[in-house]
């Protein structure tokens, strides 16, 4: 069973489920086909906006309508009920980092 929380959004009463290891599979399959989104450039948190909308079943668009000021507290409510998701982000970014030092300091020799 997963995990559940609500939370106010645009004053209405939202769910935010734990996605399930499935849901984050073809999250991420569907971030490798898509094309970059500008509001993940505009809210850096640390899930990506896709996966607030699979969370909460808020579709995308409704999440581009609205102000950053409330997507934030949405991105930390979900961050909140999926920690392995945005543990999963930082280590990839992390991964990606060091990697590309090595490619650098490969470079230079």
């Amino acid at each position: 069973m997963q995990d559940n929380t609500t939370t106010i959004f645009k004053g209405k009463t939202v769910t935010v489920q734990e996605l399930t290891v499935k849901q984050v599979r073809e999250l991420f399959e569907r971030m490798q086909r898509g094309e970059p989104l500008f509001i993940e450039d505009l809210l850096d948190q640390p899930v990506p906006i896709l996966a607030v909308s699979e969370s909460t079943g808020i579709p995308l668009d409704e999440l581009e309508d609205t102000k950053p000021s409330e997507l934030i507290p949405l991105c930390q409510e979900v961050t909140t009920l999926n920690p392995s998701l945005a543990s999963m982000i930082r280590r990839r970014i992390e991964a990606a980092d060091r990697l590309q030092e090595v490619i650098a300091h490969s470079a230079k020799n």
